[in-house]
């Protein structure tokens, strides 16, 4: 019993229980850590989840593998957790769609877990707990800034937006973009991690300290900079009729839910609007095929006003008429004076990939999705009467130097979404969020009008006005801030000013391991 052998099997029992207990620990830690982001961007417990695990995963003498497995199990749950919003829109149609939540939720983490797990392996480069800590951080970031490309690319939830439940944390896009915050945020997070290991081990590491304020001083420096902005006197009136999405297609209430804008838009006095603006396919008709649509729509138009509508405009691509996800600018006689087409689709949401090669129980996922036109990217909307405008469709705004025209910026972003696919959930908090830091970064007023969602104006440093709250019917007139006299350094030299930060951190990181150390003589 007591045996060498009896000896060697509980020792491995005891090596697999510890790595079970640690696995479950992380997997804990990561779904409790998903509460940092919007609309529970205050959570505490979060952040202390976020430490522990930071904490665990920092232990010494860990092995790759363990390393990328530990940060593996809490990116999954991390990542399931705050994208799991997107089961929702399988809900929609249940009886289709339903058997696939369980695959899509798993999907979801085991793909997304590969941005913790990758970065955790560049731990094994630093000789130091601190140089190990510089290069995990630069490396996630690093990973961060790949999920906005690959695979089309997904910049949701970036670690950075999590510091939005106070907009003088966020001032720091205006200069390092998101992921700047995002390294600023986890090297704090970092040290805090090192310091509660030295307190669990009985020891006080002054040293770590320098990774928690060092950091810190920067956001609070950043932070300083926030100043009011002043209002003008260019109205604009968001309409949000929240029609759920089971009703938004539905045949016999197409006409219903298009007079449903109109009468919100001239429910009250259209004297001092310049432009009413309605949310993502507001209008079910092709506007520029059908007069007697769009001689009905100028109901909602003020006098010498206009109106910014989303809807589908059929175009020709490729040599074939395909619809467009777009929007249109009309104005009160019924003109389209110009237009945007949305220029970044959703991959399964607006086209299929490899649609001719996916297995036969794809179907009816292929059954329903259309492929949608690709419009041109960084199209400004022009009209001589109104500022120069950006357009954005939906989950357009997620991407980071991805939406703001970078040769000729415009003063103000118009962003039609619907979010109606994704119920009562935390996915319309953090699609709005990420609009805001758009206008932080690119410095421009943002004008969103959700048909379901939150709708609202985004100032260029973040201030939110005139909120439409989810799943709210209503409308809400808002005056324009000015615009800022100066673009802001992200704007001007977009992705380069974090790369500067990360290679900072990597040189840090470098100096601290090969630091030579010193030979006590006997």
């Amino acid at each position: 019993m007591f045996g060498v052998g009896g000896y060697n099997i509980s020792v491995k029992q005891m090596l697999l229980r510890g790595k079970f207990v640690q696995g479950s620990f992380a997997f804990l830690c990561g779904g409790v850590a998903a509460f940092i982001f919007p609309p529970f961007v205050s959570n505490i417990a979060g952040y202390v989840a976020l430490i522990l695990f930071l904490a665990m995963l920092f232990a010494p003498n860990r092995s790759k593998k363990s390393l990328f497995w530990l940060a593996y199990v809490f990116g999954f749950s991390f990542y399931a957790v705050s994208f799991s919003w997107i089961c929702n829109a399988l809900l929609i149609d249940e009886q289709k769609f339903i058997a696939y939540v369980p695959g899509v939720f798993f999907a979801i983490g085991a793909f997304f877990a590969l941005f913790w797990a990758l970065p955790a392996l560049a731990l094994a480069l630093g000789r130091s707990i601190y140089a190990k800590v510089l290069y995990f951080c630069s490396a996630f970031v690093v990973f961060e800034w790949i999920r906005s490309f690959i695979f089309t690319g997904f910049p949701w939830n970036l670690l950075g937006t999590a510091l939005s439940f106070d907009v003088r944390l966020i001032q720091g896009a205006a200069y390092f973009g998101t992921y700047g915050l995002s390294l600023l945020l986890l090297l704090m997070l970092s040290g805090a991690a090192v310091f509660v290991s030295g307190l669990f081990c009985r020891r006080f590491d002054v040293k770590s300290l320098a990774l928690i304020s060092v950091p810190m001083l920067v956001l609070v420096g950043f932070a300083l900079t926030y100043q009011p902005l002043q209002k003008g006197d260019f109205v604009v009136r968001l309409v949000q009729p929240s029609i759920p999405q089971t009703f938004k297609w539905n045949r016999q209430m197409l006409e219903d839910n298009f007079q449903q804008y109109i009468n919100l838009s001239k429910s009250q006095p259209l004297d001092k609007v310049r432009l009413v603006v309605w949310g993502e396919t507001a209008s079910p008709f092709y506007l520029d095929r059908d007069e007697k649509h769009l001689r009905e729509v100028t109901q909602a138009i003020p006098e010498n006003g206009f109106l910014i509508t989303g809807l589908l405009r059929a175009g020709m691509e490729n040599g074939s008429l395909v619809p467009f996800n777009s929007m249109f600018v009309i104005d009160k006689q019924g003109y389209i004076r110009d237009y945007y087409d949305k220029s970044h689709l959703v991959p399964f949401g607006e086209y299929l990939p490899l649609r001719d090669y996916l297995p036969s129980f794809m179907e009816p996922v292929a059954n329903v999705v259309g492929d949608l036109g690709k419009g041109e990217k960084f199209k400004n909307i022009q009209v001589p009467e109104l500022p120069l405008m950006g357009g954005a469709v939906c989950y357009e705004v997620i991407f980071p130097k991805g939406v703001v025209n970078p040769l000729q910026k415009p003063e103000v972003l118009i962003v039609v979404a619907n979010d109606g696919w994704y119920g009562v959930s935390a996915g319309p908090y953090q699609h709005l969020t990420a609009a805001q830091m758009r206008a932080v970064e690119e410095g421009v007023t943002v004008v969103r009008s959700a048909n379901t969602g939150i709708s609202a104006v985004i100032a260029p440093n973040g201030e939110i006005y005139g909120r439409i709250e989810l799943n709210d019917i209503g409308i809400s007139d808002v005056e324009l801030p000015i615009k800022l006299t100066r673009p802001t350094l992200y704007n001007l030299y977009g992705n380069l000013l974090p790369l500067v930060l990360i290679l900072l951190c990597v040189v840090w990181g470098f100096l601290v391991s090969h630091r030579p150390t010193k030979v006590v003589k006997s």
